[in-house]
Formats: structure tokens, C-alpha cells, sequence
């Protein structure tokens, strides 16, 4: 697929704090999607051939750094901690400032939970709600990342063997390439039949680097959604087309987390893709197309 797609920016103000940054590729007049990443990354880790499927079929897509990540601003280290509830706000901001009233919402993991918040919370701004790798309760995996008990009357922590890959991909970091930390940590994550797309994950790690990204920072991440609270009470109260997509051999959030938001979401759709926590090269534009057809992208009506 061609993957040569022309991004416009824009600035997203986030009072007293500074900017968000910002992009959309697609006819301006095409159906609204807003990509919305997961902890610690910025927007630009969506796979170009996922967004080239999107366009492909005639969306207006966005995409955008949260705060403490690439290109938006950084926390300052005495700043009192945010919460999930404020990254729900910045991609209503997002929103906002591309003049869009309502958007598809695609989100990827902690992208995931800011998208069921949205629909929840502010059901006329979502029109359709597709959720990636992601989870109606963090708890387990939080609880087994930051050294606590995972709770055994719940959904299932991380996979055996995560944990300590997770830490030995860690071990000298200060002493390698932060691209070579970031492919190690990754690969962690990877899943499935299908290749590790280490590349892409380098080429995409480097140039979050050369925008000024701070991994450190982006920790700030982990700790805003550990404070936040499960979901599972009130997602039955949805009532959108919602699509689940989850790996069959995710590490970090095993399937049974996509099979319980597509049990607890009303009408919502299962889709069990090959791959873990990560999405493969080779299965980028096949979701790009699986969301497109799913949001009636391209269709009358």
C-alpha cells in the first residue's frame, strides 16, 4: 500500500499548560476518525498503512501527541499529577479545535479507556466506538506492572514470563540507543504468527526522539490510569456501534479483557486478530479497512 500520506497540524491549547500537537490527512470533508494511542506513545505510532486504509476509504483522520508525549507539552516535574479524566479532555480539545461535533473513536489500549469515557461521558461527540487491545478493567494489569497483587476474582493479570521479559528488556538502558530500548521493550508486547514489525518500531522510536519526545515523562502516563476506576459498571449503558478488536495472544491484557468489553458493551463486535499487544505490519491495513467498512466509511448514508 501507498503510504505516502501528507499530515496538516494544527495546536490544540490546554489552558495555563501549553499545546497539544495535532494532525489530520483525509478529505476535509470525509467521515471524522480520531485516533487515540495508548500510554506512553505518541500519535504518530499508529501504522502509516492503518491510516492510508482510513484515508483510502475516504476519512478525515486524526491523530494526536498526548501531553507528556512527542510533540505536545511536558508536565512540569512539580506540576500536582493528572488523572485519565484529563487525557479524556484533551481529545475532546482535539476535537474542538478541527471544528469536528462527532468522530468514529478508534482507541489503542489507555486509548481504549479515554475512548469509553468519551462515549460514555459525552455519547453525542462519538459516533462509532472501536476498541484495540484494550480492556473495561486496567487493574490487573496495574496492579502486576507497579508490584501488587493481582486480584484472583477478576480479569487475568499479564501472562506468565511478561513481567520479568518486560524487566529484562530494561536492563542497561541508559547504556543503549533509546531506539534499541524502545524495539526490546516492543518485542515484549508482540504476539501471534506474524512477524515483529522491529523497523517500524525503530524508524517510528527515532523520530519520536528527534520531535523531542521524553520517555520519562510519559510515566506520567501509568500513574493517571492506575488512579482511574474500572468501567465495567456502567459500559452496559452504552449505546453506540462498537467494534472490538483484540489479539488472540495478547501478553499484557489477555483476550479474556476484549471478550468482557464485548460481552458488557450492548451489540458491540468481537474480532480475534493474530497478534499480541502490538499490531503486526501485515495487519495494519486489513484493520484500517475492517474499521473503515465497520464506521461506513465510503458508503451513502
Amino acid at each position: 500500500m501507498n503510504t505516502s500520506i501528507h499530515w496538516t497540524a494544527r495546536s490544540v491549547p490546554v489552558p495555563g499548560l501549553g499545546e497539544l500537537f495535532s494532525e489530520a490527512v483525509g478529505p476535509a470533508d470525509g467521515q471524522p476518525v480520531l485516533l487515540v494511542m495508548g500510554a506512553m506513545n505518541p500519535g504518530h505510532f499508529w501504522p502509516a498503512d492503518l491510516v492510508a486504509a482510513l484515508v483510502g476509504a475516504g476519512c478525515r483522520v486524526l491523530r494526536y501527541d498526548h501531553r507528556d508525549t512527542g510533540r505536545s507539552f511536558v508536565m512540569p516535574p512539580d506540576a500536582p499529577p493528572y488523572g485519565l479524566d484529563d487525557l479524556v479532555a484533551d481529545a475532546l480539545r482535539v476535537l474542538d479545535a478541527w471544528g469536528l461535533p462527532r468522530a468514529a473513536v478508534v482507541g489503542w489500549s489507555m486509548g481504549g479507556y479515554i475512548a469509553q469515557h468519551l462515549a460514555f461521558e459525552h455519547p453525542a461527540r462519538v459516533s462509532h466506538l472501536v476498541l484495540l487491545a484494550s480492556s473495561p478493567d486496567h487493574r490487573p494489569y496495574m496492579a502486576a506492572t507497579l508490584g501488587r497483587p493481582v486480584p484472583t476474582d477478576g480479569l487475568p493479570g499479564p501472562v506468565a514470563g511478561f513481567l520479568p521479559a518486560l524487566m529484562a528488556a530494561s536492563v542497561g538502558a541508559f547504556n543503549r540507543a533509546p531506539e534499541d530500548v524502545a524495539v526490546d521493550g516492543w518485542a515484549v508486547f508482540h504476539g501471534g504468527s506474524l512477524p515483529f514489525p522491529a523497523e517500524r518500531v525503530r524508524q517510528q522510536a527515532r523520530a519520536a526522539l528527534a520531535d523531542g519526545h521524553q520517555p520519562l515523562a510519559a510515566m506520567h502516563h501509568a500513574l493517571a490510569v492506575d488512579r482511574a476506576q474500572p468501567r465495567m459498571a456502567w459500559l452496559p449503558q452504552l449505546n453506540l456501534p462498537t467494534l472490538v478488536l483484540h489479539g488472540a495472544q495478547d501478553p499484557c491484557l489477555p483476550l479474556a479483557h476484549g471478550q468482557a468489553l464485548a460481552q458488557l458493551i450492548p451489540g458491540a463486535r468481537l474480532a480475534v486478530l493474530d497478534m499480541g499487544h502490538l499490531l503486526p505490519d501485515a495487519l495494519a491495513a486489513p484493520v484500517g479497512a475492517q474499521v473503515a467498512a465497520f464506521i461506513g466509511a465510503g458508503t451513502a448514508g
